[in-house]
């Protein structure tokens, strides 16, 4: 039986389990259709959503409702009329996450189950995921889901073990999917270890060596992409609260990534970016890094990761946030 929770709490909770509102593009070479909220050329994490899906509309304001049911119904009635297509993948993955963020386990596991193989079926042997992004949203939401389920019931160790098993496996996807697997496993435990060190191929400003460099210096990182929607947003409160904390002591690292073929052009959008929207200080690292925000797992934009004196991860945060609660994480660290 599906547990009902109050429509403002279900969204607090899809902002911040799901933390796909914010997202980041796939490559120009699989093109991935936009996510709610977030002005982009393509993207991981939820589910696109084209004008013409009313259906899958209509059953994420259930789901957003707290109403399992009614949205279970909505896609009874989308098969009986319009048969298994792409939005029937879209329905099926968002009941998966629905049923998971109500607590209802049993439904999140039929629903991914369902997912999944409706997923692996579109995508074929081998798989082929240019062209299939509702597929592979299908299919990273039934291998995130089912981690969830086994941390859920007390079971943590074997959800890595999943997450380690399905990265493995999908080592050759799209690098939108493979982030959304490992930011689940960071989501589980990155907290309390040790902060993953990368190398950056290109930077802005000052040269990012490493984070090792920065042992003894609490290190707060913010990793975005030029052209999102709630990285710009999170600018303003981002800029103030760098000038309140780098003379306090306190590292600002701003990763990204090149998501187009043509970098060059996309480095001048970078540059812009970082000068006019954020207007970095040139104390702020901005390293341009596959490797950090793969390793983060930067299926969304913003991700922010909180970094004691010691090298230690303490928050990791995939979401927008408030200046209060930046500044709040940021007195944690100067304890």
């Amino acid at each position: 039986m599906s547990r009902r929770v109050p429509g403002l709490a279900l969204l607090l909770a899809l902002a911040s389990v799901a933390a796909s509102a914010q997202t980041t593009p796939a490559p120009a070479t699989t093109p991935v259709p936009a996510q709610p909220g977030v002005a982009l050329t393509g993207a991981p994490t939820p589910a696109p959503t084209p004008p013409q899906m009313t259906d899958l509309r209509f059953l994420r304001f259930k789901i957003s409702a707290g109403d399992l049911p009614s949205a279970e119904s909505i896609l009874e009635t989308h098969r009986a009329e319009r048969g298994d297509d792409a939005e029937t993948l879209l329905c099926l993955a968002w009941l998966a996450r629905g049923a998971a963020l109500l607590g209802d386990w049993q439904a999140a596991a039929r629903w991914s189950k369902e997912a999944r193989a409706a997923a692996v079926a579109k995508l074929g042997s081998p798989p082929v995921f240019e062209g299939n992004s509702e597929a592979q949203y299908a299919l990273g939401t039934a291998i995130e889901v089912d981690a969830q389920a086994l941390a859920a019931s007390g079971r943590k160790a074997e959800a890595v073990r999943l997450l380690d098993a399905s990265a493995r496996e999908q080592e050759k996807a799209p690098y939108n999917l493979r982030a959304r697997i490992q930011k689940r496993r960071n989501q589980l435990e990155l907290v309390g270890r040790p902060a993953p060190d990368f190398r950056a191929e290109d930077h802005l400003g000052a040269d990012f060596a490493s984070l090792q460099a920065l042992r003894g210096k609490p290190v707060v990182l913010f990793f975005w992409w030029q052209a999102c929607g709630d990285c710009k947003a999170q600018a303003a409160a981002l800029r103030r609260i760098v000038e309140r904390y780098a003379p306090k002591g306190v590292a600002f690292v701003a990763p990204t990534r090149f998501y187009d073929e043509d970098r060059a052009a996309e480095r001048e959008k970078i540059v812009k970016a970082a000068a006019e929207t954020y207007a970095f200080p040139g104390s702020v690292f901005v390293p341009i890094s596959d490797e950090a925000m793969l390793r983060y797992g930067v299926s969304a934009t913003p991700t922010f990761a909180f970094v004691d004196r010691k090298g230690v991860v303490r928050q990791y945060l995939p979401y927008r946030m408030t200046e209060e609660r930046l500044s709040a994480a940021i007195e944690e660290l100067l304890k």
